[in-house]
Formats: structure tokens, C-alpha cells, sequence
């Protein structure tokens, strides 16, 4: 047999092989009866202005990417597309709205919520990080803004739905109606407002068996929206296996192609406006979903100006000007960076800086700040009221606690031997710490040069976060005896660089022993 004729038999061959292996998925294809296209984004914190693509590698120049603007004019070109295809569309939102930036604080994040709310969202999960200013400015909020903000696991203190919230909405699209369910984290009361100590807070698995069972036949399909983070999403999906998908937030995690908890498919999109998460759900005619595939649509380009949203355009560009001439001002100078760190017995010198003025504007024996509550990092140079507003976008006062020698080292203790949380950052003390492989243990604690007295009652600034127990650190918000001080933390900082040269603390404040 020639070359030439071998060569064309392999190719019948082949032709055959593809041609046979095509036949199922045309087959598969054929059994889909709906298509369902859900687009959703979460913890967008205030995003109005596109930011850099620090996360792309080995690309010169970093493009920009998202802002609130640029993501409703994608949005509206990928509804449009899909939508004339014929696909049921949904455009979802996984809670933490506003806070973060100076436009989202502006009116304590109401115009950033105006805004948000002008993209055209279907159904919006509460975030933790809405109660930042307390339960009454979110009802307020709520009451004010027409966003389709969802809550099944939360109520007031009466047993009624928390103003402004619903605990599901059904969305009837292509021929499909299709529940979407709000659940949050039942750990926000120890990291926002000390107002949410106060609802009722329900486990969010029981909270969507009860919603699923009211929904009962009414819907084709019923997908959560969730803001608990991506392991309390793994832990709903085992709850409820039949799920075919779980849309959340609160965690900033970007699965760009999803994860699959069993038959679930989870997903999540950052944080920042940086991306559209989106998934593609193919049900057949019973309304199983036969196959499910997730992915993220960058931002680094600008919508074409026929899908550009023009309300939300204005409301932002409104929120910018306000927000700009203020934030622009240079309060100062860094002469080496402001940096964190992800070690765990090592001073960040961000953290240091932050506990430094704590302590010096209380004149307390110590001061403790929390690692979460510094959300970026600082490179030596100019500084204006922007950088500190996203080194410090919470507004949180000072607070000074009278705690006995035992509760400070209580406290140290917890911060250096449990590792499930993040160790504080402190000033005025020394802590030795043995470290044996994954363990830690707290061995000594100085304060001012001397001993920590277990008898002696000592003065300790914090943040009001923390003071009220915030992160978890119970031990805070047990002190009666204590000072408050309205100023807010970036206003500190603000002041402490005086217009001048500020030299961040490079000291160690550990001592480790191995």
C-alpha cells in the first residue's frame, strides 16, 4: 500500500471517529430545552473608578480595569446579546455594596447605592459591610433606593423581615420563572456594626430549606445568592446537593472557572468591579440542568457607547467630582513604603504606624489594631487622602479600654496561639513567642519596658471596631471603664504626617524563640 493511499485511509479513518464521537453531544444538545445565562458580581465595595490590573503578570503597561461604569456597559451588551439569542438572563450582585472608597462613602455609600442600583440588577444578597453605619442607615437606605436587596436568614428583632429586604424574588425569564434566594454570613455581628448583635440571625442552610420549601413547585429553578464566603458556600452545597449552582461573595475570591462541590457548581468574581462573573446553565425539558460551565469577563476595555448605561455614567462621574478635589490633596510624604504582611509573629509596618498613633494620641500603656481592618499597602513618596482613605476606608474612632494585666495577656495569648484568626498588630509591647513547627506559644508579655503586672490595671487603645468586640475579640468588649474618642482613624494618620516626611516604624516587636 502507497504512502499516499495510507495517509487517505487514516483520514477516512479519522473523519469516522470524529464524525461517531460528535453523534451524543449533538444528541445531548438536542435534549436542551432552555438555556439560562447568569451574570453576577460581588463585594464591588464602592469601585466607581477603574483600577489597576496589578494581578496580570509579565505585562507592560498594566492596563486599567472595571469601575462601576465600565461593568454596567458590559453587562448591558452581554443581556442584549444573550437575551436576542434567546437565553434566560439574569444579572445578580453578592453583597458588600458601598463601602471601601471615597465615592462609596459619600452620604454613607447612598449615591454609590443610586448608582449601583442603576446597572439593573435582578436581585442583590446584603453584604456584612451594609451594616457598617448601623441597621437604622441601611433601612434608611433601603427605604430610599429602589434595589432588590435579598435576606432570607436575617430579621429584626420583632421576628419581621428586616425593612427594605425580601427573602427571595422569582424571575420569570424565557419561558422559565426562576427563585433567587439571599443568604449571609451569621458572623456578622463580630465584624460590622454592633447594631446586628441585636437581629435574629438564622443558619443559612435552614434558612433555604424553609424558602425551598415555600417556592416548593412554583419554580423551575432556584439558585442562592449568597455573601458568606466561598468555605460556608461548600458547606450549603453539602447541605443541599441537588443544587445545581450557588452564586457568592464576601470572600473576594476570583474562580475564574468555578469549583464543584459534588453536583454544585460555586462561583464567586473578586472583588472591585475588577470582573463579570459568568455562568451558562443548559436545562432540559424535566428542568434538570444537564450541564453548567462558569467564567469571568475581564473589564479592561470600555463599552462601546451604544451599550454604556447614561444614569449610571452620571451618578458616578457626580460621586467623582464630589469625592476628587478633597481626596487629591497631598497630606504628606512617605519616605520608605507602608507595607502588611501575611506572617504571622512579624510587624507589619503598617500595622506598627497605625498602633504608634493609637497609643500616642491616648497616651496609653499599649495599643492594639486589627490586620483586616488595613485594606492595602502604601509605597514610600507622596501620599494624598485617597491612599489613606483606601489604607483606612472604615470609619472607625478611637477607643480606650482599662483592662487588668490578666485580660491584656489573655489577649496576647489569643493573638499568638489561635490560629484560626489574624494576630493583632500592638505597639508599647514586646511578646516572646516559641514557635515549634505549626504551633506557637506566648511566653512573656512586656509593656513600657517592664513585665506585664497580672494586678496591674493598664490603659489599651483600640479601634471602635475592636472595642466592641469586633473579628472575634470578645475580650474588648467586656472592659466597662473605658474613653471614647470620635476621631476617625485616617484623620490620624492624616495628622501624623503633618505635611512632611514620615519615616514608617521598622522595629520588631517580637522576640522568637525555636
Amino acid at each position: 500500500m502507497s504512502g499516499f493511499t495510507t495517509l487517505a485511509l487514516s483520514c477516512r479513518l479519522a473523519l469516522v471517529a470524529v464524525a461517531v464521537s460528535v453523534l451524543p453531544a449533538r444528541a445531548a444538545v438536542a435534549e436542551v430545552e432552555h438555556h439560562v445565562v447568569v451574570l453576577h458580581t460581588n463585594d464591588v465595595h464602592g469601585q466607581v473608578l477603574p483600577r489597576a490590573a496589578t494581578w496580570l503578570k509579565d505585562v507592560n503597561p498594566i492596563p486599567d480595569s472595571g469601575g462601576l461604569p465600565r461593568l454596567a456597559g458590559h453587562l448591558r451588551r452581554i443581556v442584549r446579546e444573550e437575551s436576542e439569542a434567546g437565553a434566560a438572563v439574569l444579572v445578580v450582585d453578592g453583597g458588600d455594596w458601598f463601602q471601601g472608597t471615597p465615592e462609596g462613602q459619600l452620604g454613607r455609600g447612598l449615591g454609590f447605592l443610586r448608582a449601583m442600583a442603576a446597572v439593573g440588577y435582578d436581585a442583590a444578597a446584603v453584604g456584612n459591610h451594609e451594616f457598617d453605619h448601623g441597621v437604622d442607615v441601611l433601612v434608611e437606605h433601603l427605604e430610599a433606593v429602589d434595589m432588590p436587596a435579598l435576606l432570607a436568614n436575617v430579621r429584626m428583632p420583632d421576628g419581621a423581615p428586616l425593612p427594605g429586604t425580601q427573602e427571595h424574588v422569582v424571575v420569570e425569564r424565557a419561558g422559565l420563572r426562576i427563585g433567587l434566594v439571599g443568604l449571609l454570613t451569621t458572623s456578622t455581628p463580630s465584624i460590622t456594626h454592633r447594631q446586628t448583635k441585636d437581629l435574629l440571625w438564622e443558619p443559612p442552610a435552614d434558612a433555604l430549606a424553609r424558602v425551598r420549601g415555600a417556592l416548593a413547585d412554583d419554580v423551575d429553578l432556584v439558585v442562592p445568592v449568597t455573601h458568606m464566603g466561598i468555605d460556608e458556600d461548600v458547606q450549603l452545597a453539602r447541605a443541599h446537593p441537588d443544587l445545581p449552582l450557588i452564586v457568592g461573595g464576601h470572600s473576594h475570591t476570583f474562580l475564574r472557572e468555578g469549583v464543584r462541590e459534588g453536583a454544585t457548581l460555586l462561583v464567586q468574581a473578586g472583588a472591585k468591579a475588577s470582573v463579570i462573573g459568568r455562568v451558562d446553565l443548559w436545562l432540559d425539558a424535566d428542568g434538570r440542568v444537564v450541564r453548567s460551565d462558569a467564567r469571568h469577563v475581564d473589564l479592561y476595555e470600555e463599552p462601546a457607547p451604544a451599550d454604556r448605561v447614561a444614569e449610571v455614567d452620571r451618578l458616578c462621574a457626580e460621586l467623582v467630582l464630589s469625592a476628587q478635589q478633597r481626596m487629591a490633596e497631598v497630606v504628606g510624604v512617605l519616605s520608605a513604603p507602608l507595607g502588611v504582611t501575611r506572617r504571622r509573629h512579624v510587624n507589619s509596618a503598617s500595622g506598627s504606624f497605625i498602633a504608634d498613633i493609637l497609643r500616642a494620641r491616648t497616651g496609653a500603656d499599649v495599643a492594639v489594631h486589627n490586620r483586616g481592618g488595613i485594606r492595602t499597602s502604601l509605597a514610600a513618596g507622596p501620599v494624598t487622602r485617597r491612599d489613606l482613605f483606601m489604607l483606612l476606608p472604615f470609619d472607625n474612632h478611637v477607643e480606650t479600654l482599662v483592662m487588668e494585666g490578666t485580660q491584656i495577656r489573655e489577649l496576647f495569648r489569643q493573638s499568638i496561639e489561635e490560629g484560626g484568626r489574624l494576630p493583632l498588630e500592638f505597639s508599647g509591647a514586646e511578646l516572646r513567642v516559641r514557635e515549634d513547627g505549626r504551633d506557637s506559644e506566648l511566653l512573656s508579655v512586656r509593656i513600657g519596658n517592664e513585665p506585664l503586672d497580672p494586678q496591674r490595671r493598664y490603659r489599651l487603645a483600640t479601634n471602635s471596631f475592636l472595642a466592641a468586640g469586633g473579628d472575634g475579640w470578645a475580650l474588648l468588649a467586656e472592659p466597662v471603664e473605658r474613653e471614647v474618642d470620635f476621631i476617625v482613624l485616617r484623620e490620624l494618620a492624616e495628622q501624623a504626617f503633618r505635611g512632611g516626611v514620615l519615616v514608617p516604624p521598622a522595629d520588631q516587636r517580637y522576640e522568637i524563640e525555636r
